[in-house]
């Protein structure tokens, strides 16, 4: 993607502009396009917020700031999208026939060269592109809030998506600093599915009364949320044993009697072809030899910087209470 194409965004709102935000900061040219002008101004306030805080945090010169800002221009016109960008993103509200219309529009108004992107976070993405006539130019782009910061964006492509689409659009994000990672069409994709998987659950036990919502929080800070940060939920059955996970949730499924908890047929499967993780040398994962010990001591290093982290923070959250 050259950089004299610039990159466009449509909706200013929280997502929006703070995808803008990033491609700036990345040297990227952007457009940035709402119909409201008020909300224009309003995310362009936003971002050199964000923008001079980052400076004051160390993570941006004032000079790289100011240079940021700059390579923004701020339309309520799709005619500058249509006449310059040759890669845009949308990321209007959650509305499905809201971004239907959107992108009968910008299937219209561009050159079928280019890539057209939605930020939606739970629709399908061929019902998004159900009324562009040239599909394979329609990919999914889901980006995580807060955008500027969050690494992973989920790419989805849709049935008809074309292979260099997808490439060009990997490539893009990857240059900018993210970590795109593929994924199939499907209500919630990958990551909603599991964490309001993992809401719902935390909701559960607040109204069953075994902990409050700030235990709650403590708690999947100080453990799930703490690993996970360093190693996927897969990762850490292959470290924990798979057998060991089967026979908590058989366990959990005797006890609770709920679906939720029992245990997945590709789990069971793994554990009786003796694919345990870790201490068998396959899991979900393949080890070599003598990969146990070589592994544990990249976790724990992984880990203990994360502790370093956490008690920072710790102790920082009880000097300001």
């Amino acid at each position: 993607m050259e950089d004299r194409n610039p990159v466009g965004v449509l909706g200013s709102g929280y997502m929006g502009h703070g995808i803008t935000q990033l491609f700036a900061t990345k040297g990227k040219r952007v457009i940035l396009v709402d119909s409201a002008r008020t909300a224009l101004l309003g995310a362009e306030a936003q971002i050199r917020d964000n923008l001079a805080y980052m400076v004051e945090l160390g993570y941006l010169s004032a000079s790289d700031a100011e240079a940021a800002a700059r390579r923004i221009s701020y339309s309520t016109s799709l005619d500058d999208l249509f006449s310059q960008a040759r890669y845009i993103t949308e990321a209007v509200t959650e509305n499905l026939d809201l971004k239907k219309e959107v992108f009968q529009a910008l299937d219209k108004g561009t050159a079928d060269s280019v890539i057209l992107t939605s930020n939606s976070s739970s629709f399908d993405i061929n019902a998004i592109a159900e009324r562009v006539t040239k599909k394979e130019r329609v990919i999914g782009t889901h980006w995580f809030h807060p955008p500027p910061i969050t690494p992973c964006v989920e790419v989805i492509p849709g049935t008809g998506t074309a292979k260099a689409v997808i490439e060009e659009t990997v490539a893009l994000l990857e240059s900018i600093g993210k970590a795109p990672t593929l994924c199939k069409s499907a209500p919630g994709f990958v990551a909603n599915r599991i964490q309001y998987a993992l809401v719902s659950e935390c909701l559960a036990i607040v109204n069953e009364g075994l902990a409050t919502p700030e235990e709650v929080d403590r708690i999947v800070k100080t453990s799930i949320g703490f690993r996970l940060s360093a190693f996927g939920p897969l990762e850490v059955c292959d470290q924990a044993g798979l057998d060991v996970y089967n026979t908590i949730f058989k366990y959990f499924h005797e006890v609770f009697k709920r679906d939720v908890f029992k245990a997945p047929r590709v789990l069971e499967e793994m554990v009786s072809q003796g694919r345990l993780g870790l201490k068998s040398g396959k899991g979900f994962y393949d080890y070599g030899a003598g990969a146990a010990a070589r592994i544990r001591r990249e976790r724990d290093e992984k880990l203990y910087a994360r502790l370093e982290v956490y008690l920072k923070e710790n102790k920082k959250d009880k000097a300001n209470q």
